[in-house]
């Protein structure tokens, strides 16, 4: 639009020159004729123009036309009057060989007017003549003329804009395509993208993207490298530890000492917890590190039954939820429910749910581990706890965020080794309401 605006109005400025330049031509042609008939007598200079040539001089269709001869000494000889005068900026003033031309106004209408001088030496006085005329066809001309410049070039830029338009989005469609494969990316396994399609002058694109993610994946896999190896080490020292405070334990309890009684045996009590939450998290960190993809693809999957797995898992924890005053039941399809993964990760899927589920429940309640056949494989952990308000459900999936704050002992790890362990088997983990509509419902879908 822009181009169209700068074209249009120098096409008019070109045309308006133009039809100016045609009609300023036959504007000096006829102060050219009327000199002709301009004439030295004994009673002064005159006009010796018959009437009926009068009328066909002054005669056109479309514009008016108006004379005057005037001289320095016979005054006012023929034509109108009170005819304009040239402008005193000579910079409004034009010239077309030797006659001078200029805009001004007759009756309220723009007139352009030519202006010829006859020599003193042929008629004893300085003569003038003028002829003006109306811009009409003048007006006319330019919009001939811009019209038929114009119309080509509404075409020209229109095929122009649908050729940049179809340039353009086809030159940048493999950027699209690129694009589309940065978003697939799976950000715990990056690939490098192809750019076997992509153009000559994206290709350093490509390749620094390619550095970029191939940087990424290093140190992501530097970083699960830390976490397993140091979660590994800390186990050895963490199990002598609490064998040793266990030990110690037994020891000054054993010895009955009354100043063992109020000092030394609550902080070893205390640090007895403090090593067993440590291990705990470590354990935990070993797991996270176990079921990243990139040590899953090292694990070959095997078929085994959902509900067996559910009822043994759920079997270990029966002795810590009677201590709550809570009862596990295990609700089982009547058909098989076989699926393929790795009978490890999935117990400690379960371990996790089910430790949650007694850790932060109240006592004296239910919980009920379900598994289903169809549509799909899934295994449901639901208790008639506190639960989970709907809207941080999604939150407690992320790492080391917790939603109990009264200090009780937790990680915040649990709930998303639960997800990184489904996804890593193709499923999905959904968070609803309990039992009777209270508490949690952990839901694990399988293929």
């Amino acid at each position: 639009m822009v181009l169209f605006g700068i074209g249009g109005l120098a096409c008019y400025a070109f045309a308006v020159h133009y039809a100016n330049t045609v009609y300023d031509g036959w504007l000096f042609d006829s102060v050219k004729s009327l000199t002709l008939v301009v004439e030295r007598t004994d009673r002064g200079v005159t006009l010796d123009l018959p009437q009926s040539a009068l009328r066909l001089f002054v005669w056109d269709v479309a514009d008016t036309t108006y004379y005057r001869v005037v001289g320095t000494r016979s005054g006012f000889i023929a034509g109108r009057r009170d005819f304009p005068e040239a402008p005193q900026d000579s910079r409004k003033l034009g010239d077309y060989q030797g006659a001078t031309l200029f805009d001004s106004f007759i009756d309220g209408e723009a007139v352009r007017v030519a202006s010829l001088q006859l020599p003193q030496d042929q008629f004893g006085e300085t003569v003038t003549v003028q002829v003006a005329e109306t811009k009409n066809k003048r007006r006319k001309l330019a919009r001939e003329v811009l019209a038929s410049v114009l119309l080509p070039q509404v075409v020209l830029i229109g095929a122009a804009a649908l050729m940049l338009w179809f340039g353009i989005r086809r030159g940048l469609a493999p950027l699209g395509s690129l694009a589309e494969r940065l978003q697939a990316q799976d950000h715990r396994r990056l690939q490098p993208l192809s750019g076997d399609d992509v153009p000559l002058e994206v290709q350093p694109l490509t390749l620094a993207l390619n550095d970029l993610l191939a940087r990424l994946d290093s140190a992501q896999a530097a970083q699960r490298r830390f976490v397993a190896d140091s979660a590994h080490q800390l186990r050895t020292p963490l199990t002598s530890l609490k064998l040793n405070m266990e030990q110690a334990l037994q020891d000054a309890e054993g010895a009955g000492h009354p100043g063992l009684e109020e000092g030394v045996i609550p902080v070893l009590r205390e640090c007895a917890r403090a090593v067993d939450r440590v291990s705990r998290l470590s354990n935990q960190l070993l797991l996270l590190a176990r079921a990243e993809p990139d040590a899953i693809a090292t694990t070959p999957f095997e078929r085994l039954d959902l509900a067996a797995l559910a009822r043994t898992v759920g079997a270990e924890w029966v002795p810590r939820a009677l201590q709550r005053n809570i009862d596990i039941s295990l609700v089982v399809a009547g058909e098989a429910v076989t699926v393929s993964g790795n009978p490890v990760l999935l117990s400690e899927a379960l371990n996790n749910l089910l430790d949650n589920a007694i850790k932060y429940h109240p006592g004296g309640g239910r919980i009920s581990i379900e598994v289903g056949a169809q549509p799909r494989p899934s295994v449901r952990v639901a208790d008639d706890g506190p639960g989970i308000p709907p809207e941080l459900r999604e939150q407690v999936l992320k790492r080391f965020f917790r939603v109990d704050r009264s200090g009780r002992e937790g990680s915040g790890l649990g709930l998303a080794i639960v997800q990184e362990i489904v996804r890593a088997h193709g499923g999905a983990l959904m968070l609803g309401d309990g039992l009777d509509g209270r508490g949690l419902g952990a839901l694990i879908v399988l293929p």
